[in-house]
């Protein structure tokens, strides 16, 4: 439930700044982004098995300190990294059965470049993986 919960609140949070402009939301993503960088991924775990070769920009991910971090060279990417940390972290024992089709509901299709969904999608492959 916890999941459900977190991906509606990211859903409402969407619609409601595409409502005010797309613009908005890349905002929105910036922001995220810059939350990112507080608790980042180490640099000695910002190595080719841990990066998200499907973004276009440097993308890292892996298990850190009992949580899932990342680290992005890239605004837009360390935003969408910000909510996947998010759900995933936030979903302890659920965070087995997300799955990619968990993430319908944001709309990535419409929000993200096609790069930056090959990024995102790859970004829960990996963590599922890492679980």
């Amino acid at each position: 439930m916890i999941v459900d919960d977190k991906l509606s609140e990211y859903k409402d949070n969407i619609e409601a700044l595409q409502l005010i402009d797309k613009l908005e939301v890349y905002r929105w993503m910036i922001s995220l982004g810059k939350k990112l960088q507080d608790d980042p991924l180490s640099e000695e775990k910002r190595i080719d098995k841990n990066r998200v070769s499907r973004c276009q920009f440097s993308l890292f991910v892996d298990w850190e300190d009992g949580k899932f971090k990342a680290w992005s060279d890239a605004m837009i990417a360390s935003g969408y990294a910000y909510i996947l940390l998010d759900v995933f972290n936030s979903a302890g024992e659920e965070a087995k059965d997300i799955t990619a089709n968990s993430f319908e509901e944001l709309d990535i299709g419409n929000l993200l470049s096609m790069n930056r969904q090959n990024g995102f999608y790859q970004m829960i492959g990996m963590m599922k993986e890492r679980i």
